[in-house]
């Protein structure tokens, strides 16, 4: 092999291990000698692409296409490029070109279906998919990309079906199988099934022990069915790995709060909003902590910096309306409820329950408040 092509070798090794700077500077010095190499014209446009460069790498696709315009390479390199840049429209032309070159490519055919997904044509995408899985029913991705249309649809049982297919197809290829059960978790917390979701959440920890995204997904369901020492349990895990996770810190101390100690659900507060000062969740659950300590002018503090973070959060109001209830403030209390309550109807439920609003559910103009219609 002449030293030439020893540097082609070399760049699709190092592409290959995602190393692209140094797999891009082998491929340019092999194209200095070898300038109409359409196989390093390629490549060289494939490592630009992954490195963001995509104007570069749309050119080395074009040059292929004038090397050979049989290629179909050339034009799933652009493709690739449109895709990237949002331009779906012409992602599809081009993948119809390639697929010109070769019709029965279920890769080519599996991205023209994400294509036409992402513009909003979901009758073709799912025909495309359909077809890909006809020619190769061992394709795993068609299954994949196919059930996250059909949950967008709410097929929930047709989108389980082709996952668990594709999770049979994976079984052998950790990465590609991880992707496949979060989306079925997905699917099972879309439909209210979380004991399911968490089974497969738990296969996904058996893949890899310390995932991330899985242990948080299992502290947050435990959260909201009120297991809160599984949740926190989960939460620990996540800071252990990843001690700058804010959210790991806020969810925890939510659970401790609710399982009455505030005093260490204000610690772990604390702690998120070191991390990020502006964590709008962690100011108002902070100032709602405080204020079940009595402490309303601190607790009032926290309520306000939290709506200077974000004006459209629901809950800061909330909370003030309760705070003005405690104080006995029936006018300020009726004015920062409607605020919540035209941010987030469904705070209702709550005002109409919530032990802090008692004394003033006999007052006409809460009454009022919970009978309009704030949509």
């Amino acid at each position: 092999m002449s030293d030439g092509y020893q540097l082609l070798e070399q760049g699709e090794r190092l592409l290959a291990e995602n190393r692209l700077d140094e797999a891009i500077e082998r491929f340019r010095r092999f194209l200095d000698d070898f300038p109409d190499d359409l196989e390093g014209q390629y490549q060289l446009g494939i490592a630009l692409y992954e490195k963001g460069e995509l104007e570069e790498a749309l050119l080395r696709f074009a040059r292929v296409r004038v090397l050979n315009p049989t290629d179909p390479r050339s034009y799933d390199g652009m493709a690739l490029v449109m895709m990237e840049k949002g331009d779906f429209g012409e992602a599809v032309r081009y993948y119809k070109e390639a697929l010109e070159r070769d019709p029965e490519n279920v890769d080519l055919l599996n991205e023209l279906g994400i294509a036409y997904h992402e513009l909003g044509d979901e009758d073709t995408a799912l025909a495309i998919y359909e077809r890909a899985i006809q020619l190769e029913p061992n394709f795993g991705y068609p299954y994949y990309n196919k059930a996250r249309m059909l949950v967008d649809k709410g097929r929930y049982e047709e989108a389980i079906a082709n996952l668990e297919i594709a999770i049979s197809l994976y079984k052998g290829e950790r990465e590609k199988l991880t992707d496949v059960l979060f989306e079925l978790a997905g699917v099972y917390e879309d439909m209210m099934d979380d004991t399911k979701a968490v089974e497969v959440y738990g296969e996904i920890l058996m893949l890899e022990l310390d995932n991330l995204e899985a242990l948080v997904s299992l502290g947050s369901i435990h959260l909201d069915n009120c297991e809160y020492e599984k949740a926190v349990a989960y939460f620990d895990r996540v800071i252990k790995l990843d001690p700058q996770n804010d959210s790991a810190y806020l969810e925890k101390g939510y659970a401790l709060g609710c399982m009455g100690d505030v005093d260490t659900e204000l610690e772990y507060l604390e702690k998120c909003l070191a991390i990020n000062p502006d964590n709008k969740y962690a100011l108002s659950n902070k100032g709602a902590a405080l204020m079940e300590q009595g402490r309303f002018e601190e607790a009032e503090v926290f309520f306000r910096r939290a709506i200077e973070v974000d004006d459209k959060y629901s809950w800061p109001y909330y909370n003030l309306a309760c705070l003005c209830a405690l104080r006995g403030d029936k006018e300020s209390c009726i004015s920062h409820l409607k605020q919540a309550l035209e941010l987030d109807p469904a705070l209702k439920e709550d005002a109409l329950r919530d032990i802090c609003l008692e004394k003033l559910r006999r007052s006409e103009a809460f009454r009022r408040l919970l009978e309009e219609d704030t949509h």
